[in-house]
């Protein structure tokens, strides 16, 4: 049976090592992401002959996927997947594919799964030049939103996070919980928030804050996928003052044009939140497929 284990951040550089970054659009290679969020989602690594293999488990420590191999020997890592599996009772499920990933699988094991898409956990990746300028016909109704927020809060500022406000974004973050009548001591996400602001110089990830006149009310961060795709990996803002994700969203766009793409994530399956990502027209929505053995 294989020996999973949380990463250590002492580990973050070495398993980023094992992925291929030239073509690399989607959340899941960004190893800062499952670092952070190692405990909420009880994300594991092994590595089997130089590969890189990444589970999710359950609460319980049961393994219910496993991510496509990564490294030099792909085909003799699924074969270790699925005697892991089955020693574990059950069938080797690989998860999170993308259409590349699900096209690799497929050439190594023909016919030998199944795939299901997982509609909830494909990423939305668009033009950083879109997010940016918001020109054209098709961002109309965006344009006259942030300008809307403008004229109602003339004394709004943005800032870049450094340590001098990542305190302010925090206070946002903990003021979007009260807002939405959740306790920030019993929210995961806002740990995971924290200790993303903690590591922020060393994994060099960047982020905002926007203000209207001295109080914070939006917040963002986020890091690295590859050189030319950046993962907006939280992003908050509190709904007393209208048009300020709108307005964060488009502010932080604009310091991010060295990438030529952004990745905002999935919807989790939300309603809502498929509409605002879809609202924003992404020019790839990155499909996921979940792959069980036959």
């Amino acid at each position: 049976m294989l020996n999973f284990k949380k990463i250590e951040k002492s580990e973050i550089n070495m398993i980023k090592q094992y992925y291929d970054y030239s073509n690399a659009y989607g959340c899941d290679v960004n190893v800062i992401n499952a670092y952070l969020w190692r405990n909420e989602y009880n994300i594991k690594f092994t590595v089997v002959d130089d590969t890189l293999i990444k589970v999710y488990c359950t609460g319980g420590g049961d393994i219910w996927g496993y991510c496509l191999p990564a490294g030099k020997n792909i085909k003799g890592a699924i074969e270790a997947i699925i005697d892991d599996a089955k020693e574990r009772g059950c069938k080797a499920k690989i998860v999170m594919l993308t259409n590349e990933q699900r096209a690799v699988l497929e050439a190594l094991y023909p016919c030998k799964f199944d795939y299901i898409r997982s509609p909830e956990n494909q990423d939305y990746i668009y033009l950083t030049e879109d997010l940016a300028t918001l020109a054209g016909k098709k961002f109309h109704a965006k344009r006259n939103h942030i300008s809307r927020f403008y004229r109602t809060y003339p004394e709004s500022h943005f800032e870049t996070i450094d340590s001098l406000n990542a305190a302010d974004a925090m206070n946002v973050v903990i003021q979007w919980c009260r807002e939405n009548n959740i306790n920030p001591d019993m929210h995961d996400e806002v740990a995971v928030i924290k200790e993303a602001l903690d590591l922020r110089e060393e994994y060099n990830m960047q982020g905002a804050v926007l203000y209207v006149e001295e109080k914070p009310v939006a917040m963002t961060l986020g890091s690295e996928i590859s050189s030319f795709v950046y993962d907006v990996n939280f992003e908050k803002a509190l709904r007393e003052f209208d048009g300020s994700y709108a307005v964060i969203n488009n502010c932080f766009a604009k310091t991010l044009t060295s990438y030529k793409y952004i990745n905002r994530e999935e919807d989790m399956g939300l309603e809502g939140l498929q509409r605002s990502k879809l609202s924003y027209k992404p020019c790839i929505i990155l499909d996921r497929f979940n792959a069980v053995l036959k």
